[in-house]
């Protein structure tokens, strides 16, 4: 047995938490950006219907994005 194999596996598990809290980081900004973006959307413009509208959008577009992050991870 390689005394080097432990170390390549636990390189290899350090390399794929870190892939992990990018992701839950990104996920969390994904979220945050979106919430803002339409937060600010309707307190700038309240009562525009058109506004109302583009937020939700903006929100379903982060919405999408974190659902095809999520599926491409599952796949791996």
């Amino acid at each position: 047995m390689s005394a080097t194999k432990p170390l390549n596996d636990m390189s290899h598990l350090h390399a794929r938490r870190r892939q992990a809290r990018r992701r839950r980081y990104l996920f969390r900004v994904d979220i945050g950006l979106g919430l803002l973006i339409a937060v600010a959307a309707l307190l700038l413009a309240p009562g525009v219907a058109i506004v109302a509208a583009a937020a939700l959008l903006i929100l379903a577009i982060c919405g999408v994005s974190i659902l095809l992050e999520q599926w491409r991870s599952r796949r791996r």
